[in-house]
């Protein structure tokens, strides 16, 4: 059971990429600020959809609301685009979208009746980010893109660093790999890629893991090894954490497909 947070009337549904919270409209302005690269709709009663972006979120008379987040990175994923340096997201205020309404919905009940599997949340939250990328996110591809990695140095580490998944690899390694300080390899990195390079560097481990897991009958503790864990279980960890399951439940479920 993926159990929410219920604080004070809030109801707190989270699930690896975003959340749902479920409270009174004037309850809204005290909630904890969205995170800078967060996409958020707020659902009200009436059917109508807000923009809620990062900063302090508005207070709303009335009744009950349903303020969905989604980080970025899962919003493009789900919709199957990729990340660019001018990429920004469109501020509305409409009736929706009917089909994003159905799943909003199926969230709300998600926030009261906890009666579905665990990643049924992150499934309903993935149609909801489908459909509103569609129609509120641009790319601004006429502006110049500036303060990003130049190509070679951008391939140089991406190629160090699959090279490299194994073992533990420092910012100011791949820093002097392209002959940059580290706070400007790390703001260049980003503009590039979109996150981080720790975050980048955890995502392609993951990644690498989830294919050995789908392709080859290796034991979960060798994985872990070639994935760059010392221990399965700080590698059991760092799975959940990102894809909501275990490596042996992942496996199963593939396999079953």
């Amino acid at each position: 059971m993926h159990d929410p947070l219920v604080i004070s009337g809030i109801r707190t549904l989270r699930w690896s990429g975003g959340e749902a919270v479920l409270c009174a409209g004037d309850a809204l302005a005290g909630l904890p600020e969205r995170p800078g690269d967060a996409f958020a709709a707020i659902f009200i009663g009436d059917r109508r959809m807000l923009a809620a972006g990062p900063g302090p979120l508005p207070s709303l008379d009335g009744d009950e609301v349903l303020l969905v987040s989604l980080d970025t990175a899962f919003l493009l994923e789900a919709a199957g685009l990729e990340w660019h340096p001018q990429l920004s997201f469109l501020g509305f205020c409409d009736a929706g979208d009917e089909v994003a309404w159905l799943m909003a919905e199926a969230l709300r009940r998600e926030c009261i009746e906890r009666a579905h599997c665990p990643d049924y949340a992150r499934r309903l939250a993935e149609i909801v980010a489908i459909r509103l990328a569609g129609r509120h996110v641009r790319i601004d591809s006429d502006q110049p893109l500036q303060g990003g990695l130049s190509g070679h140095r951008l391939r140089a580490c991406i190629d160090h660093i699959e090279r490299n998944l194994h073992r533990d690899i420092a910012l100011d390694e791949l820093a002097g790999l392209v002959g940059l300080s580290t706070p400007h390899f790390s703001r260049a990195f980003r503009r590039s890629l979109g996150e981080p390079p720790y975050r980048y560097f955890r995502r392609r481990r993951i990644e690498r893991a989830k294919l050995l897991l789908a392709e080859t009958d290796q034991g979960i503790a060798q994985i872990a090894l070639e994935c760059g864990y010392a221990a399965q279980s700080h590698f059991s960890s760092a799975f959940k954490l990102m894809t909501m399951t275990t490596p042996a439940a992942w496996r199963r479920a593939r396999q079953s497909t």
